[in-house]
């Protein structure tokens, strides 16, 4: 058994896959293929967004062995974040790659109209593989990885033979892989998931999530043992060390944060209720002053037409007591009408 750095910490997968046997080996796992040599382009964590999530990008130019033989160099934009993260940012930083990315330059000698040879440059971008190293599951999917590379069809829904070798398809779509860490399974069949086995969360220390513990490790594909050692060589480095605190007390500060959120847009939901019932209210009192409203006014032309007709009889020479009968009301409130 032996102890190896968790590499579901960015500083700890960062370390290991500036080695480049290691880089070479893990991302020939993912893609399933042979990859001759690889160049790091860069690596940076990103914490972006009002809750500061963490996303670490690296980016490589790799060639790699195609299964028919042929050679390609490629650009790989690997992403890893361990919590949910907004897909929007995961796009825009596969748009910028499709913005700024390096080309490969293809010299072309061609005659111009007067018979010279001159030298043309042409740009061909690199095809780009996307990978996604999740540290959450995506609700609905339970495989652990998810292939997604273009499959052209034509109109009537047949496959397109060799689309995928044309510059101008090749260049305009890309090939994705997802990992999705919760969902690695215990006992692996496939040879990526023997490798992706390095994440496996279970195998956790039981009072240092830093570290796992591995004691089936000779039974893996070749390769497995480099990366294994490369982690056991993290797990003693002192700066990593440090770095897995830091990010501890920046899961810890983005928790409390959340959780803090959590309870601010609780209270504005039941604020945002209250709201609602006193809007409601009002509404409700409104609309009761508008029927007295109409009620004082109904009452005050009964009245008009009350003294209208007392005028009228008084006219005719009849009594106030008379009219007091005639019409049931008191003689009181006859004087008060007509004064």
């Amino acid at each position: 058994m032996i102890q190896i750095a968790n590499p579901i910490y960015d500083s700890v997968f960062k370390y290991i896959m500036q080695n480049n046997k290691v880089c070479i080996i893990l991302l020939g796992a993912l893609l399933n293929r042979d990859i001759i040599e690889v160049e790091v382009i860069s690596n940076e964590l990103v914490r972006a967004g009002m809750k500061k999530f963490a996303v670490l990008r690296l980016d490589f130019l790799a060639k790699i062995k195609n299964p028919d033989g042929s050679v390609e160099t490629v650009s790989i934009e690997l992403q890893k974040s361990e919590k949910s993260t907004e897909i929007a940012r995961f796009r825009s930083y596969l748009a910028s790659l499709y913005d700024t990315r390096a080309n490969d330059v293809e010299v072309i000698e061609r005659k111009n109209r007067r018979g010279k040879t001159v030298r043309i440059e042409r740009k061909n971008p690199y095809h780009i593989i996307a990978i996604y190293i999740l540290g959450h599951a995506l609700d609905g999917i339970d495989e652990p990885v998810i292939y997604n590379a273009p499959n052209p069809v034509g109109a009537t829904g047949n496959p397109i033979k060799n689309a995928t070798a044309n510059p101008f398809f090749n260049n305009l779509t890309h090939d994705t892989i997802i990992v999705q860490i919760p969902k690695l399974r215990k006992n692996v069949q496939s040879r990526v998931e023997q490798f992706l086995d390095i994440f496996d969360q279970s195998r956790k220390m039981p009072k240092n999530e830093h570290y796992l513990l591995i004691d089936d490790y000779e039974d893996k594909p070749e390769g497995f043992n480099a990366i294994v050692r490369e982690l056991a060589r993290a797990a003693a480095d002192r700066q990593t060390k440090i770095e897995m605190d830091i990010e501890d007390e920046y899961a810890e500060d983005i928790e409390d944060r959340i959780e803090l959120e959590d309870i601010i847009e609780e209270q504005k939901g039941q604020l945002s209720q209250q709201k609602e019932q006193l809007s409601q209210q009002k509404e409700q009192l409104s609309q009761q002053k508008e029927q007295l409203s109409q009620q004082k006014e109904q009452l005050s032309q009964q009245n008009y037409m009350i003294v209208v007709l007392i005028k009228t009889m008084l006219a005719e020479g009849k009594t106030i007591d008379s009219i007091s009968k005639t019409l049931n009301i008191s003689t009181d409130q006859i004087t008060e009408l007509i004064s």
